[in-house]
């Protein structure tokens, strides 16, 4: 078998969602993980970062890690995050970030990603067996 084969192959998740409502708000996250060599069997894990949607009149920059891969029936998998924002909110003003020291808060981020996506049809099948 060709070496190449044995790596499995990198790919990402999709993920989106309404973080928790904290003081009387929440915001909406869509985004992508970044991109690993993984399987479902090998525990791999993704890390993520962004930045939330404008609520209230502020963001909220968020970064983490899922959890190990989830093994599904079909040979593929998904990640749970649970993580949660940074407690700096901040405003725009051009192209800084200006933060908003008088309300420091964050938001919860409880999700499931999708399952893997950008597989090469040839690793993709490989690693259903």
């Amino acid at each position: 078998m060709n070496s190449l084969y044995r790596i499995p192959p990198a790919h990402a998740h999709y993920f989106k969602l309404w973080t928790s409502v904290t003081n009387g708000h929440a915001h909406s996250i869509q985004t992508f993980t970044f991109p690993v060599n993984g399987n479902s069997t090998d525990g791999h894990a993704h890390t993520f970062a962004g930045i939330t949607s404008l609520a209230e009149g502020h963001h909220h920059h968020f970064e983490g890690v899922t959890g190990p891969a989830i093994p599904l029936e079909d040979g593929s998998h998904y990640h749970e995050i649970d993580w949660k924002t940074y407690d700096k909110p901040f405003t725009h003003k051009g192209n800084a970030h200006i933060p908003l020291q008088n309300d420091r808060h964050f938001h919860i981020i409880k999700v499931r990603t999708t399952t893997g996506l950008g597989y090469e049809p040839r690793f993709y099948y490989l690693n259903r067996r």
